[in-house]
């Protein structure tokens, strides 16, 4: 069986382009014990690999030149020798920019067959699961505050602005244009958006939160850090979960994330957010996520694009601020189940 992959061909500069990636075709070898074969059916596309592009970079070390990209992906089990898994289960986990995976049993999970393959990698996989200890146990997001959300039109930011107006609070969501503006107001029901390219940005900012940020939640840093820290309340509640500003340079990665005058001013509470703190309580998180999408209470959001080979360009357009909810590559049409 022949399997196609995408390769990192050379170490990125800024935003990636297509040159930097190459479609390879190679042959799918035998499984060994506790491997299992999975037909990828689509990919999620996330910032985080960008860090791994760096020949430079340390933590996470870089992702060697030739190596498969790296990437979550839903898809069907074609071939186990995982006592836990059986042909026919539909997975998720780390499968990479590949037709064909191999991948050791214990590191997938099955998922809802009741739901669409694609959500276990969004609303209803580390995007939903983060959006939901965002707001409600690292935030503690109640009725009454002002949430500002960083990417609110995207995979995290999409859903958490809806889980947070659920409870009652105001949201302000920050977007990267006037389709993402509207999204987030007519879709999400954030009470206003907040263009980060406008020139009034500041201002813009201010208006929007006239008794200040209660809640602010960043996965941004840099310059548009410090411009919502100067709209925050006192005592505001920051939580830092990403810099995706700083993403094609690692040195500033390590160096100032943002500010701290206005947290120090404001007695604000900065708390750092890694999903992975929370892995023994995805079920419960999974479990209300569920329940809310069948009670229509909460939608899911996907922006998918067609074709293995459209990747790279799919995985450039997260740092462009272009994509409205999940950015999806659809590797497989699920006729083939």
């Amino acid at each position: 069986m022949k399997n196609r992959r995408i390769i990192l061909s050379r170490y990125p500069r800024g935003v990636p382009q297509p040159e930097d990636f190459e479609l390879v075709e190679t042959d799918v070898t035998e499984l060994n014990e506790d491997e299992v074969l999975v037909e990828t059916h689509c990919l999620s596309m996330d910032p985080a690999p960008r860090l791994r592009m760096d020949g430079a970079a340390k933590f996470p070390p870089p992702l060697p030149l030739g190596e498969v990209v790296m990437g979550r992906g839903a898809g069907i089990v074609r071939a186990s020798r995982f006592s836990g898994l059986t042909v026919g289960d539909r997975v998720a986990g780390e499968l990479g920019w590949q037709e064909h995976a191999r991948v050791p049993g214990a590191q997938l999970r099955k998922v809802n067959p009741n739901a669409p393959l694609q959500s276990a990698l969004g609303v209803l996989g580390p995007s939903g699961i983060t959006a939901y200890f965002l707001i409600h146990d690292a935030a503690k997001v109640r009725a009454g505050d002002t949430v500002v959300i960083c990417g609110a039109a995207g995979s995290v930011g999409s859903v958490a602005a809806q889980l947070a107006r659920e409870v009652g609070a105001r949201v302000v969501g920050i977007v990267g244009g006037a389709d993402q503006a509207r999204f987030v107001r007519e879709e999400l029901g954030a009470a206003v958006a907040v263009n980060y390219r406008s020139a009034g940005l500041d201002a813009d900012l201010a208006s929007a939160c006239p008794g200040g940020a209660t809640v602010f939640l960043d996965s941004v840093g840099g310059s548009l850090h410090n411009s919502v820290l100067a709209s925050i309340a006192d005592h505001a509640r920051i939580i830092a979960f990403g810099y995706i500003s700083a993403y094609h340079n690692v040195a500033t990665v390590q160096a100032e994330y943002g500010s701290v005058y206005q947290i120090i001013r404001r007695r604000a509470t900065l708390s750092g957010f890694l999903i992975g703190d929370y892995a023994n309580r995805f079920g419960e998180a999974l479990e209300y996520l569920s329940a809310a999408l069948s009670a229509g209470t909460l939608k899911s959001f996907e922006h998918c694009v067609e074709g293995l080979e459209r990747a790279p360009a799919a995985f450039a357009a997260l740092f462009s601020g272009e994509p409205i909810g999940k950015q999806l590559v659809r590797v497989r049409t699920q006729t083939s189940e």
